[in-house]
This record gives structure tokens, C-alpha cells and sequence, in this order.
């Protein structure tokens, strides 16, 4: 738990009061016997100082500060609700501040009175004890009675049973892994050059084009091994690619089929990938044969081909087998 001191003023807390793991405390603050100070809740005592009395809560994103050199005392068996700000006031015994109530400096807040929710008890302003006070500003609306004891009795009891069950109720689980919902950016680690200027060249296996990858000089240490392969898988952004439908006529063939079931470039993430024969390495430039992609394309990766792992013997051309003997022709640019 976030417990600090600061410049030589360090926090005083009861052996017995639960401090919240993700609650601050620091400097000059003492917190008394069996209080409860809630998840987020900060009490800064850095150049001024803050009292909290036993059994009381400082409920959670409560905010408690004081002035320098000053003071922010807060009585016995008080309870201070969510979000609620206190700054270098008094607020006597028994008292109870509501939800995103803020009292502000030099205020006090009498023994036993209840401010409402969201009320704001202005510098200097008196609540006087056993009277109930909402508003913006405060303004006392009647007597705390037999209808308030009960609950605000009940509230305090619960809070302080609260500060003994949660160091051992309170049970840390490990986080799980988060779903993968994004890439990081992909960078271009090179330039693939071809004949192709326009969209539309063949696919790489049925074409004879001959090109270069050029990739950045920082990248050429990568390419150490690689000339011991006839083939390499070359991936590449489709970087004229503009939008996508699910279902496109493809152009081997007139009958409508779902995107995935084609080799269309236009896709929900524009990414290509040819097989190219390697015809020499260069320092960092490769000379291929089979290329596809327009030029200027900007290269992605490099993989190596290898038939064992990627031309499995039993692969099945789908829709495509239909129509591929009637496409067997030379589809140099």
C-alpha cells in the first residue's frame, strides 16, 4: 500500500485500522484504532496535518488535504461516503458526510450531524451538532432523530467489523491474459521493384517477371543463409488497395464467391504474399523470379519456401480447380 513520509513527517496508523492496498497516506496523518480507509482514498499530510479518530471510515476516492501548518481533524466513529472531500475542516464525533459532499476550510461539521449527498459546507460555515444540512450551499433542514440513528448506528458498526474482515478477506487474483485485440504497426522493411505499373498482373507460379527487393541496409544481417534457398515467400502491403467486399467476382472466373475463397487484393488488412524463385543475393538486395505486386510495393517480411512445411501433397484448389486448365498461358507483362 502507497504509505509515504515526507520531508521527515511520517503517517501514524493503529495497528488495527485497514489501509485499502491502493489507498495513499502521507506525511503528517494518524489514523486511530479499527478505521477503515477505503480503495483510492487519499490523505495527504505533506505540509499540513490530518487527525482521523478510531472506528471511523474514510470510504473510498475520498479526499482528505489541510492547510500548511494547519489541521484536518476528523473525530471518533465518523463516516466520511464515496468521492466526499474534507479540507483543513473539523468534523466531530459521530458526524456522517454524504457522497461527494465537500467541506471546505475552517468549517466544522458538529458532533453527530449528517450532510447530505453532494452538499457543499462552505469555508468558515458551522454545521451545528445533531442537525441534518444539504444544499449548495449548506443550509440546516432539521433535527438527526430515532428515523437517522439506526442506519447511520448500522453504517459505522458495519465499517468497523470491515476494517477486521478485509487483511484477511481480501485475496489478490492473478490477472488474466488479455485478448489479443491488435497488431502492433506494421513497418515496411524494404521496397519490392517489378515490371508492373497498374493493378492487375498475374499471379507469381503462373508468371516469368523478374524483380528486386530492395531492403533497408539496417535489415541485411537477416539475410545471411538465405541464398541456400531456391524459393522464398515474399510479404508485402497492398499498398493501393482501397476498401473491401466479402463477396467478389474474381477475375479467372464470372461467379460470385466470398472474399476469403479468392486471392483479391482488396481486403480488410491489404496484406499479399507471394512465392518468388531467389536468383541471387546482393548485400541487401534480392533478385526474383515470379513476382506479382506492382512496383514501389513496400516489403513487410521475408520466410523462407520450404515444400516440406508449405506445398503439402494432398492440397485441394477448390473452386479454382474447375478453371485453372483454362488459364495454362503466358502471362509475362
Amino acid at each position: 500500500m502507497p504509505i509515504y513520509s515526507f520531508e521527515g513527517r511520517r503517517p501514524e496508523i493503529d495497528g488495527s485500522a485497514y489501509i485499502s492496498p491502493t489507498a495513499t497516506v502521507i506525511g503528517g496523518v494518524s489514523v486511530g484504532e479499527r478505521c477503515y480507509i477505503g480503495h483510492g482514498a487519499i490523505l495527504r499530510g505533506d505540509y499540513g496535518s490530518i487527525a482521523v479518530g478510531d472506528e471511523t471510515a474514510v470510504e473510498e476516492g475520498v479526499i482528505v488535504h489541510a492547510r500548511p501548518e494547519d489541521w484536518t481533524r476528523i473525530g471518533r466513529r465518523v463516516t466520511i461516503g464515496h468521492g466526499a472531500m474534507v479540507h483543513n475542516a473539523t468534523i466531530d464525533d459521530g458526524a456522517v458526510i454524504g457522497m461527494r459532499a465537500v467541506v471546505s476550510d475552517f468549517a466544522v461539521v458538529g458532533q453527530g450531524a449528517i450532510v447530505g449527498e453532494m452538499t457543499l459546507v462552505k469555508n468558515s460555515q458551522a454545521i451545528p451538532a445533531g442537525k441534518v444540512a444539504v444544499g449548495v450551499p449548506a443550509r440546516v433542514v432539521g433535527d438527526v432523530d430515532e428515523h437517522h440513528r439506526p442506519m447511520t448506528r448500522w453504517a459505522k458498526d458495519l465499517y468497523v467489523e470491515l476494517s477486521a474482515r478485509y487483511p484477511a478477506g481480501l485475496v489478490e487474483l492473478p490477472q488474466p491474459d488479455p485478448p489479443v485485440t491488435a497488431l502492433p504497426p506494421l513497418v515496411p522493411i524494404g521496397v519490392i521493384r517489378s515490371p508492373y505499373r497498374e493493378i492487375g498482373p498475374p499471379q507469381g507460379a503462373m508468371a516469368d517477371a523478374e524483380g528486386e527487393v530492395e531492403l533497408e541496409p539496417r535489415y541485411e544481417e537477416g539475410l545471411a543463409d538465405v541464398a541456400g534457398f531456391s524459393h522464398v515467400i515474399l510479404l508485402f502491403g497492398l499498398h493501393r488497395s482501397r476498401g473491401y467486399r466479402l463477396t467478389v467476382t474474381p477475375h479467372m472466373d464470372p461467379a460470385p464467391r466470398g472474399l476469403f475463397a479468392t486471392r483479391s487484393p482488396r481486403r480488410p488488412n491489404p496484406i499479399g504474399m507471394t512465392v518468388v524463385r531467389l536468383l541471387g543475393v546482393e548485400g541487401c538486395r534480392l533478385r526474383v523470379r515470379g513476382v506479382d505486386m506492382l512496383d514501389g510495393t513496400p516489403l513487410l517480411d521475408i520466410k523462407p519456401y520450404v515444400p516440406r512445411f508449405d506445398g503439402p501433397s494432398d492440397a485441394r484448389a477448390g473452386w479454382l480447380e474447375a478453371v485453372l486448365d483454362r488459364h495454362q498461358h503466358d502471362f509475362s507483362p
